[in-house]
């Protein structure tokens, strides 16, 4: 029976923490100071660069959840340029670019969406080229503050960037990383041949002309 009431309490007692609310709203608050109010709240303990500086404004009608919170600040964060890297027990909170190789999060599957962090992932391509990949569309996957580098060898792309830019980068491999038409496949090399005959073509021309 001990042990019943034990178990029961310790459920309430989970419960209890998992829906602690507490009040988020902040009207062009600093960035160091709503950190502050929620190490207060929650105990969570940071590290701040002395180069983190700015307001965020975050407006919440009715209290909300200390993860929510989290959540909500983390994405403060990332709109001013800045990142959270989580470390043993605790967090630190610095510039998104240095965050990159400050030992974020590296994983060979797409890292969670929330909260907003910087993570690597790596990416094995099964159906088009990594150094395509990397040399075409790079640009336009990463954000302003994320990487891209190809390994040729393992046909692996290594993307370091905000955990919402990777979740996008996701959904653009799964519908570029697809079986080629077979049909299309050869249209393309049959063009690239003509193409090839084509300039060596004309370099003979131009060779018998100089004769």
């Amino acid at each position: 029976m001990k042990k019943i009431i034990l178990m029961c309490s310790m459920l309430l007692t989970i419960r209890g923490v998992a829906e602690e609310k507490i009040q988020f709203n902040f009207l062009n608050e600093e960035i160091i100071k709503i950190a502050e109010l929620y190490t207060k709240a929650t105990g969570t303990k940071f590290v701040i660069d002395s180069t983190v500086r700015g307001k965020i404004t975050i407006l919440n009608s009715n209290p909300i959840s200390t993860n929510e919170a989290y959540n909500q600040f983390s994405e403060g964060l990332k709109l001013n340029g800045f990142a959270i890297v989580k470390k043993d027990d605790y967090s630190t909170i610095r510039n998104a670019r240095s965050a990159q190789r400050d030992g974020v999060e590296i994983s060979n599957t797409l890292p969670a969406l929330r909260p907003e962090r910087m993570a690597t992932w790596i990416v094995t391509l099964k159906n088009i080229s990594a150094d395509e990949v990397h040399h075409r569309l790079g640009r336009m996957m990463t954000s302003m503050y994320g990487e891209i580098e190809s390994v040729p060898s393992k046909n692996q792309i290594i993307l370091t960037d905000f955990t919402s830019s990777l979740d996008r980068m996701g959904a653009i491999i799964k519908e570029i990383d697809q079986p080629a038409d077979q049909k299309l496949a050869k249209i393309i090399e049959q063009n690239k041949f003509n193409e090839k005959k084509k300039i060596e073509a004309s370099a003979k021309k131009k060779t018998d002309e100089e004769k």
